[in-house]
């Protein structure tokens, strides 16, 4: 979520530097999917990470911005993979996954909030 609020030359460029090492089976470590799979989270306003970074562990999540809709943080929702499936994350706990992003989006919107 966090890269995908960047500028696409700024995320090309981010990318560029770092080397994409595989932490799971399911760790996408070419760049062509990397950037698909970010410009999809930038798409639809969210990402879901299923196993890609450690094996079992499945989160959601959603931008947090500022007044000037810059996104300045992340809210995730994580659990365990063989306990609740991508399609149930989406189902049941995306929608009030991104009703608070947008209250606290909301109030980190509001002048002298902070």
């Amino acid at each position: 979520v966090l890269l995908a609020s960047l500028p696409d030359d700024e995320l090309q460029s981010r990318l560029a530097t770092l080397p994409l090492q595989r932490h799971t089976a399911h760790t996408a470590t070419d760049l062509p999917t990397l950037l698909e799979r970010i410009r999809q989270a930038r798409t639809q306003g969210w990402c879901l990470v299923n196993q890609e970074l450690e094996e079992g562990l499945i989160s959601i999540a959603a931008p947090l911005t500022n007044r000037l809709g810059q996104t300045v943080a992340a809210l995730n929702i994580s659990g365990q993979a063989n306990r609740t499936s991508a399609r149930a994350m989406q189902d049941n706990l995306l929608p009030a996954l991104l009703d608070s992003a947008r209250t606290i989006s909301r109030l980190l919107g509001q002048r002298g909030a902070g």
